[in-house]
């Protein structure tokens, strides 16, 4: 997909993407936050930042924060959000993070969050971030990760891609795991965590004409019905929820 189209549907959606309870919660912020081992005197890039919760999150802790996000409406409402807090220690850009706007070596850590299942190529992604970071500073992904059973995250690839035109492909941990080895970046710890979503919330976190929200829910009356795909949506209170597992992995860049 054409970078003009993820920039029109990131466009469009950003403000549901921002009110989002995944996007708000603070749990989940708070989990990446300590993940990373982040300090006081940290400096960090956060790449594909969205409309910027997590990076102001960061701000309200460390000595410094950049976002930079290819959606320029989102961009503008971190902008706001971080006005509105009188933030003087974050900046955001909106810009291509093929390549990043950054003077090398600037950051003492560089993370993505929740973004890399929107990428293609991912490792210029990750060379990108290797090449924004520091020696000796920290470098992570955090994101959805592959069901183990194919023909399972074929049935879920099918479902993310409906709701959300801009998704690529979910990558597994192995994968990702691989890119930081490949990209001579020091893994120093990796974590598979569950989550549990509410599945009409996470439809409509992205813009859904009245066809595709069709398509989207006999997709899901399909799987709750399916031998293999029923295991991973279960009720809570009346509401459809569906499993996924999230892969966080931090790594450490040593001289070339």
């Amino acid at each position: 997909m054409d970078k003009q189209t993820i920039r029109k549907q990131f466009n469009a959606q950003a403000a549901k993407f921002s009110n989002w309870s995944v996007t708000q919660n603070l749990e989940y912020m708070q989990r990446y936050y300590e993940f990373c081992g982040i300090k006081s005197d940290d400096t960090l890039l956060d790449v594909a930042c969205g409309t910027g919760e997590y990076a102001i999150f960061c701000a309200r802790k460390i000595k410094a924060v950049s976002g930079v996000d290819l959606s320029d409406k989102m961009i503008e409402i971190a902008r706001q959000n971080a006005e509105a807090l009188q933030l003087e220690n974050i900046s955001f850009v909106a810009r291509d993070v093929f390549e990043l706007p950054f003077e090398s070596g600037l950051f003492s850590i560089v993370n993505s969050k929740s973004a890399f299942h929107h990428f293609s190529d991912y490792k210029t992604i990750l060379g990108e971030m290797k090449r924004c970071c520091e020696n000796d500073g920290k470098i992570s992904v955090q994101d959805i990760a592959a069901y183990e059973d194919p023909d399972v995250n074929h049935y879920f690839e099918s479902l993310e891609s409906l709701i959300d035109i801009s998704h690529h492909k979910t990558l597994s941990h192995a994968f990702i795991s691989r890119l930081f080895s490949d990209k001579k970046i020091e893994i120093i710890r990796s974590q598979v965590v569950n989550i549990e979503l509410n599945f009409y919330e996470y439809m409509n976190h992205a813009v859904q004409t009245e066809e595709r929200q069709k398509e989207i829910i006999d997709l899901v009356h399909h799987g709750v019905n399916d031998g293999k795909t029923a295991a991973f949506f279960f009720q809570k209170e009346d509401l459809l929820y569906f499993r996924r597992n999230v892969f966080l992995v931090l790594g450490v860049k040593k001289d070339d």
